[in-house]
C-alpha cells in the first residue's frame, strides 16, 4: 500500500526532538507571506483522484491544479530559501533543487512518509470544495478565488511520528501539530504524517514540495553553517 509522498504525488511512479519543524517563531513573517498565498489556493473535490490502493488518500491532477498554486510554489522558495538552507544545515545535510512542486494532497485517513533521502516540505491549504458550495469566485480565466463568505477553514491536526535511533528499529516519538492554512511543516526521511481528532475535522489538505538530500559538503545547497 504506498503511502510515501514520492508516489503519491507522480503519476506513474511506485512511491513514515522529532525532527519536524514547524516554522513559526524563528520565522514569523515568512510564514505571514507564505498565509497570503495560501489562502486563495481552493480546488474542488471532484476534481481529487485516489491514490491507487488507498480509500483515505487523493491527490489533484496537475491539469486541474489551481492557478495560485504555482504562485505558491515560487513564494515558498523565494521567502523560504534561507531559512530552508539554515534548516538543513543544523541537520546535517544539504538539500538539491526541488523535484517535485507544490503537488496537492487531501488526506482523509491513516498517514503518508517522507521518502528516503528526501526532504518534504508541507504547507497547509483549504480542504476541498464541492462545486456550487458558495464562497469561491472564479474570473473568465478559470482562476478560483476566496470570497469574504468563505467560512474560516478549521485547523488541520494530526500526528508526526519520527522515528529514532536506537537497538530497536521500530521505536519512534509522536509530536503532536494544529496547523492553519499556510503554516508549514518540514520532514525529513521516514517521518510521517497522521490524521487525528473527530469525524468531521478528521481530513487534511496539502500542497507538498520535495527536495532530494545530499550530505554535507555534497552538490546541494545549504550545506554550509
Amino acid at each position: 500500500m504506498p503511502a510515501d509522498i514520492a508516489s503519491i504525488i507522480t503519476a506513474g511512479l511506485q512511491l513514515d526532538e522529532p525532527a519536524l519543524e514547524i516554522i513559526r517563531a524563528e520565522a514569523q513573517w515568512h510564514t505571514n507571506e507564505i498565509r497570503e498565498l495560501a489562502e486563495p489556493v481552493v480546488c474542488y473535490a471532484e476534481d481529487m483522484e485516489y491514490v491507487e490502493t488507498r480509500t483515505d488518500l487523493m491527490r489533484l491532477p496537475v491539469k486541474t491544479r489551481p492557478h495560485p498554486a504555482p504562485e505558491l510554489n515560487d513564494g515558498f522558495h523565494t521567502t523560504m530559501k534561507k531559512p530552508l538552507y539554515k534548516w538543513a544545515s543544523r541537520k546535517g545535510f544539504a538539500i538539491t533543487p526541488q523535484i517535485f512542486n507544490c503537488k496537492i494532497i487531501w488526506l482523509q485517513g491513516g498517514l503518508v512518509t517522507c521518502p528516503e533521502g528526501m526532504v518534504a516540505m508541507l504547507i497547509f491549504v483549504r480542504r476541498p470544495r464541492r462545486r456550487g458550495c458558495g464562497g469561491i469566485g472564479q474570473d473568465t480565466q478559470g482562476t478560483t478565488s476566496v470570497e469574504s463568505t468563505m467560512p474560516e477553514e478549521p485547523p488541520s491536526e494530526g500526528v508526526i511520528r519520527s522515528p529514532l535511533t536506537g537497538p530497536v528499529s521500530t521505536i519512534s516519538a509522536d509530536s503532536l501539530f494544529r496547523c492553519q492554512v499556510g503554516e508549514m511543516i518540514f520532514l525529513e526521511a521516514g517521518e510521517q504524517v497522521i490524521v487525528r481528532g473527530d469525524a468531521r475535522l478528521r481530513d487534511i489538505c496539502m500542497c507538498c514540495i520535495l527536495h532530494r538530500t545530499t550530505s554535507r559538503g555534497g552538490t546541494g545547497e545549504g550545506g554550509a553553517a
